[in-house]
């Protein structure tokens, strides 16, 4: 190898050449050092995305000044091969009280707000060029690094409905029913659990005996989600068949579970393969919850989901998944959040047609765009509510009843 070796006065890079570093050598740490220098700026300063600012999960007027006074993203890891990097963020989910009007005078009374710390990646392009650094870029789906305007409008409407606001239509009356009266939750293809996180934050006070199930195929979507639960201050349990009877009266009020989930999969209650039901990975129905043995008032359970409508010859297993999630006598809702405009044109279409042809229910509404009221302290908007395309997000909801009546073999 040949190194440079040079004589009399030298600056620091010229002194490191004459220790006799070899030039490729030298390229790898210099490489390595602007590689740092490039993520802490970049942490330091948010996302470099035009079409998702730092102020993604910011207030963009202030609210509530001593909850903002410490900055957020904080910082938390720089990224590895073990873990993205990630930063620790506050999302405050802030809605109209049902009872009052949405004009520009309203007061910070007229306001229901859950603030949530969220475990998350800077943003989407500082988790792909993690992909892309772990040469995990083969199967790599960077989309749940982000808060998504879904997440905020479905984390809004259930606010709203746990603070007395009703439905017009009869499905979504029953299915906020249901959202208030089962025990158990699921919130399918979750990504940072934002929806989730934001209904036990609200009920954590609750009488009622909840669990909290987050189910995705990317296993750092759920590292995320639990390590925000217990930011939170919110308990977690493993999903595992446990004695109703033992330290009921020292379980939480909710209980925040997570799994890996992949709907592709063949259903584990379609197959009996050891392989199936002993993989890491599997297609997750209601019997691989252990719902049954918690002893909670029931055992029924209602989905939530956001932004999960993708492709239209996938719709039939998705309809089928929610479905088989559900208590298999008893049945039960699912309420699904999606964009106005479709993320694929013909999904939504092809979801009813499958929920339909299932033997289910199926009605979409639109929900309210939230409304800043400028020169007040009460602001509803926040910056993760603009869409990717830059504009501000329109939401419909789908909800869903599916009525069971199978025997539970």
């Amino acid at each position: 190898q040949r190194h440079f070796m040079l004589q009399g006065p030298l600056d620091p890079l010229s002194r490191i050449m004459a220790k006799g570093v070899s030039i490729p050598t030298l390229f790898i740490v210099l490489s390595f050092i602007l590689r740092v220098v490039n993520i802490s700026a970049f942490l330091g300063r948010g996302t470099r995305n035009q079409l998702q600012p730092k102020t993604s999960t910011r207030l963009l007027v202030a609210n509530d000044i001593q909850t903002m006074q410490q900055q957020y993203p904080r910082p938390l890891n720089s990224g590895g091969y073990s873990l993205p990097p990630l930063v620790e963020d506050l999302l405050p989910i802030a809605t109209t009280s049902p009872t009052v009007s949405t004009s520009y005078d309203a007061s910070p009374s007229t306001i229901s707000q859950t603030n949530l710390l969220l475990i998350m990646p800077p943003d989407m392009e500082s988790l792909w060029e993690w992909y892309a650094y772990t040469k995990r870029l083969s199967d790599s789906d960077p989309s749940w690094g982000r808060v998504w305007p879904t997440a905020l409008s479905l984390s809004r409407f259930i606010l709203r409905s746990l603070n007395g606001d009703e439905s017009d239509d009869d499905l979504v009356k029953r299915a906020v029913d249901a959202l208030k009266n089962d025990c158990h939750v699921v919130e399918l293809g979750c990504g940072l659990g934002v929806a989730g996180l934001s209904f036990a934050a609200s009920i954590n006070s609750s009488s009622v005996q909840r669990t909290i199930t987050f189910l995705d195929r990317e296993p750092y979507a759920l590292h995320c989600v639990m390590s925000s639960a217990s930011m939170n201050k919110m308990k977690s349990a493993p999903i595992v068949p446990v004695d109703g009877n033992k330290g009921k009266e020292t379980t939480p009020p909710v209980t925040i579970r997570a799994a890996i989930d992949d709907w592709t999969l063949p259903a584990s209650s379609d197959s009996n393969s050891t392989d199936n039901s002993n993989s890491q990975i599997k297609n997750m129905c209601y019997q691989d919850l252990h719902l049954d043995s918690l002893g909670f008032a029931n055992q029924n359970t209602i989905i939530m989901a956001s932004d999960i409508l993708y492709e239209p010859s996938s719709m039939k297993s998705l309809a089928t998944k929610l479905q088989s999630l559900l208590h298999p006598i008893n049945g039960g809702y699912a309420l699904l959040a999606d964009p106005e405009k479709e993320r694929t044109s013909g999904c939504r279409e092809a979801f009813v047609q499958s929920v339909k042809e299932l033997g289910g229910e199926v009605v979409i509404v639109p929900l309210p765009v939230p409304q800043s009221i400028m020169g007040n302290t009460s602001p509803l908007l926040i910056g993760a509510d603009v869409d990717i395309d830059g504009n501000l997000a329109k939401t419909v909801l789908i909800a869903v009843r599916f009525h069971g009546g199978k025997s539970e073999s």
